[in-house]
This record gives structure tokens, sequence and C-alpha cells, in this order.
């Protein structure tokens, strides 16, 4: 039997850290900008997990390309592209899908799925010969450790949607020792993702590693405030957000006020941070690139404006990053005590 064959579409940090693992049982396509591409045509690729795990792939094990067309003949695309790309993505790809081609969406946010659809739906107006959309989370993150090194540095599990296309790409994951999961409610599982997404901007905004910025209470009970407002608005749309760590979504918000001492030592076994790690916004703002706080805080004061949930801490948040993409390298970075106070608690 032919061996899956799975395209990575805007591969960066999460994309080139699965394709890495997948390597070891699949056919992977990495399509990423030119430079990435030269390195890892030189170098290979090696990958990280959390236990500390390493793997080396040479670079004759996998494709290796910049042009959309490279996902011709791919059983799954993954769509590891930025919230903001996603509509540009899309279109470039587009014209070289098949009926039977699925896309997988492993990006932050609530929206990826949908928005895929609606733009797969210019190139392909018949439902029956569009190519199958699912939903895909991944909970971790991944830093550049070398210039074709990319590492694990918090903890977490790979979910997508439980559906029989999906069947095959998660047993060539599993062979490759990459851990996934299916669940059949993405839309509670995405929301569960969120709630912890919304520490990017606050981790974001002081520019400290997450380990540390996790260590002052401060900045955990404006996460709290943001969480619980996210929280309120699931309530209105009807979402239980997922339990993607040991303790349940809503008491999380708890957790984050209590006592420093307290937390570390409750939240020990839930949340595991290499000293190394940073939220991907905080890497935005460094490199003067555009944040996902869109789909973020953002997406709450939307959908709350919309449902009568009002969110008046995720606005704020959403309302300093914007502030900080302004100000670029010039930014402020911002004291927990200070972010506390800016945001009204």
């Amino acid at each position: 039997m032919d061996r899956t064959r799975v395209a990575v579409m805007g591969a960066g940090s999460i994309g080139c850290h699965l394709g890495g693992w997948l390597a070891a049982a699949a056919d992977v396509t990495l399509i990423g900008r030119q430079p990435l591409v030269d390195a890892v045509a030189r170098e290979g690729l090696t990958v990280t997990d959390l236990r500390g795990h390493t793997r080396t792939v040479r670079p004759d094990g996998l494709t290796l390309a910049t042009e959309a067309s490279a996902v011709v003949g791919a059983h799954y695309v993954l769509l590891t592209t930025k919230t903001l790309g996603t509509q540009a993505a899309v279109r470039q790809i587009a014209p070289y899908l098949q009926p039977d081609s699925v896309v997988i969406s492993m990006q932050n946010g609530l929206r990826n799925a949908t928005q895929i659809d609606e733009a797969l739906a210019g190139a392909f107006p018949s439902r029956a010969s569009r190519p199958f959309v699912l939903s895909g989370m991944v909970p971790f993150n991944v830093v550049r450790a070398g210039e074709t090194h990319w590492a694990q540095t918090t903890s977490g599990h790979i979910r997508v949607k439980d559906h029989p296309r999906v069947d095959p790409f998660v047993r060539a994951a599993q062979g490759s020792g990459l851990r996934v999961e299916v669940d059949p409610d993405m839309r509670a599982v995405l929301f569960g993702k969120l709630l912890l997404n919304l520490n990017n901007a606050i981790n974001a905004l002081t520019g400290l590693p997450l380990a540390v910025q996790l260590r002052d209470r401060d900045c955990r009970t404006v996460l709290a405030a943001c969480q619980d407002e996210s929280l309120a608005l699931a309530r209105r749309l009807g979402i239980n957000p997922s339990r993607l760590t040991p303790l349940p979504a809503a008491a999380m918000p708890t957790l984050l006020r209590s006592p420093t001492p307290v937390f570390a030592n409750l939240s020990r076994s839930a949340l595991k941070v290499s000293p190394t790690a940073r939220s991907s916004m905080a890497d935005d703002l460094d490199a003067g690139r555009p944040t996902e706080i869109d789909e973020l805080q953002g997406v709450i004061v939307q959908v709350g404006a919309d449902h009568g949930s009002p969110a008046p801490v995720c606005a704020r948040i959403v309302e300093l990053i914007r502030e900080a993409e302004a100000a670029g390298p010039d930014r402020h970075r911002w004291t927990g005590a200070q972010l506390r106070r800016a945001v009204g608690l």
C-alpha cells in the first residue's frame, strides 16, 4: 500500500515540527519560504518533543518546495499558516487540489475551517466536488532552536475532527511517534484551545519567557479575566469548552488567580513549559509582523458584541496589542502590575 502523502502549506515552526515527525511514516512535502527551503535542503530537519526526544530527517527524506503547486498528489494538506494568511493560502492551493483531497486546519482560532471551506467554494462551486475540510488543533508551542531545528516547548496532544476520512492520517501520525487524538466536537476543542491561547497576547505584551510570565500573579489575573469573559460567551453560545488540561475549563480562572506557590504546585502536572518557551505572538511583535489578535481576544470581543456578552478586558488587550504593533521595536514591555492596571483590574 502507498504511504500516506502529506503536504504542509505554510511551513513555519508548527509546520516544520509536524512535518519532521510525520516524515518517519508518511511522504512529506514542506511548502515554505525560500530561505527555509534552502536551509533544510542543506542541513535536513531536526525536531524535538517536550521529553527531549529528537529526530533528524535527511534532506532527501522530504520534498521541499516554495510553490503551492507542490500540493498536487497529496492525500492531506495541513494548513499551518497564520490566520491572517488563510485566504491567500487557500487561493494558492485551490487550483491543485482534487475532490478527494483533505485539507486540515492546524491553526489558531475558531473560524479557520469555515473560512477555508468558504474560500474553496469559489474554485469548487459544487460541494460534491469540493475538497474535504477538517478542523485540527495543535495545543503546544514550538520554537526554532536552530536554523533547521524546531522544538516543542509546552505540553499537549494534537486533535483532529473524528471522521473516516482522517483515519489514514491518524495512523501515519501515530506510526511516526506523533500523538494525534480524534474528537467528534471540534468546536468545543477549539474553544478550549482559545482559552489557553488568550495568554499569547499577555505574554507578548510582557516580552517575558512563558515560564517567567506565568509566575507573575498579576499577569495570571489578567488572563483569568480574559478567560472569564470567554467562558461567559461560551455559555451564551451553548458551548462547553473541552478539557485540554487535567483541570476543567471553568476552573482555570480560579487556579490562575491563586497565590503563585499554589498555582505552581497545582499546575505542575497540567502544564509543562520549557524555560525557552515564548508565545508566537511575542515573536511576531519582535519581527514586526501583524499578529493573530483578531482571532484570539478579538474574536471574543466581536462575537460577544453580537450575542450580548461584553468583553471589556479582552477589548483593552486588543488595543494594547495594536499599539505594540504600531510601535515596532520601541514597544513598551509591560510588567504584570502595569498590565493589570491598564486593563482596569
